[in-house]
């Protein structure tokens, strides 16, 4: 081999390294990213599994009481603050974009018809009619200590609590101290799983934590470093309907589309400010009349603004301490926007398109881009009658 022949082969063989070394090099780099990456997904996946569990189950009624069937037929299972022990409506605040509140009665034999309770302040003593069968006439069943519970009337008032112990057929209700109701007969206590969902600054990120409130003490992280959440809500266009009674030997039917029933024809409720035959849903012009007006022409939901959740009609009233908006009855579908950056500065870029917060690469191999999804839901128990 001459040697111009040795040094053509060299200069190949040396080009040929090279080249794979930058390979290898940018390989190695986005073999670093890779696991971010991943992280970054399974944040994801958590918070919309999670997410998605509880809106989808909202709404969700007692199957065995008085007032059985979907909750929104008496109160709001999804609303854009958070409910609990730390009330935003008790507060006056009626909204806020990255908070959504869910309430439902899961799958349980713990519902009853209450028959009379007292409040000594920061407890109610619920008597409930007996729930065991027909030969256990004494006791209440499926209530335990440490359970949380739902006490809801016909009209809209609500509360959230906690079971703090059962004696017979009284169950101890611990409570936040400011009852929407005396609940003293006409009303239903059941099972019930609410949670609101919200961002909570962290600190030592900069970002935010995707957190669970469970309506009394605890709040959990759900997922770190979201850097935005925004959810949006669609309502039923159609104004709230009473419907017609059912026959004699028909099964029982909701007695409107959505919303609390009014009173009968010339009959008042004390606990209100509405008049005779009207609530915060229907008034009394000759017959109940909508408070409510028509979004649209069509049956489909259409995106309800903001400023719909603070204008009223507010139930149960409009000086209730507890008030919520009327049109949160109408929310028929919920819809998530979430975004979740990768935990390492040095895995993200300049701020843009590709990262909310900037960081510290430089190189593209390094980089590991936002995650952010849309997420629909439509729980089924948010469908009212037809």
């Amino acid at each position: 081999m001459s040697l111009a022949e040795l040094l053509v082969a060299s200069g190949i063989l040396l080009a040929l390294t090279a080249a794979a070394g930058s390979v290898l090099a940018r390989a190695l780099l986005t073999f670093r990213a890779q696991p971010e990456v991943a992280d970054v997904q399974q944040r994801v996946r958590v918070a919309v599994q999670a997410f998605g569990r509880d809106v989808l189950m909202a709404g969700a009624g007692p199957a065995s009481t008085a007032l059985a069937g979907p909750l929104v037929l008496r109160l709001p299972p999804v609303a854009p603050y958070k409910r609990g022990q730390l009330d935003d409506a008790r507060a006056g605040v009626f909204y806020r974009a990255d908070t959504v509140s869910v309430v439902y009665v899961p799958d349980t034999r713990a519902a009853a018809d209450i028959v009379r309770s007292v409040d000594t302040g920061r407890e109610l003593l619920v008597d409930a009619a007996p729930n065991c069968g027909a030969l256990v006439h004494e006791r209440v069943c499926g209530f335990l200590v440490g359970m949380r519970v739902v006490l809801f009337d016909s009209q809209g008032r609500f509360d959230v609590g906690t079971v703090g112990g059962v004696v017979g057929d009284q169950v101890q209700v611990l409570h936040g101290g400011a009852l929407s109701s005396q609940y003293n007969g006409g009303a239903v206590m059941a099972e019930a799983v609410a949670f609101t969902y919200s961002l909570r600054p962290d600190p030592a990120t900069g970002a935010s934590q995707l957190v669970r409130y469970d309506g009394f003490r605890t709040e959990r992280p759900v997922a770190d470093n979201v850097v935005a959440m925004d959810v949006e809500y669609f309502g039923d266009p159609r104004p709230p309907r009473v419907l017609p009674p059912a026959a004699p030997d028909d099964p029982m039917r909701p007695r409107t589309s959505y919303g609390p029933a009014p009173p009968a024809p010339g009959v008042d409720d004390p606990r209100d400010l509405w008049g005779p035959g009207e609530n915060c849903v229907f008034a009394d012009a000759a017959g109940p009349v909508p408070r409510l007006g028509a979004l649209g022409a069509g049956v489909s939901p259409v995106r309800l603004d903001p400023a719909q959740f603070r204008d009223g009609p507010w139930c149960p009233d409009g000086l209730h301490p507890a008030r919520f908006d009327a049109d949160l009855l109408r929310i028929r579908r919920v819809r998530l926007r979430l975004r979740v950056q990768v935990a390492v500065a040095a895995m993200r870029g300049p701020a843009g398109r590709l990262f909310a917060r900037g960081g510290t690469a430089t190189s593209a191999e390094l980089f590991a881009p936002d995650h952010a999804i849309v997420l629909d839901l439509t729980p089924r128990n948010l469908g009212g009658a037809p």
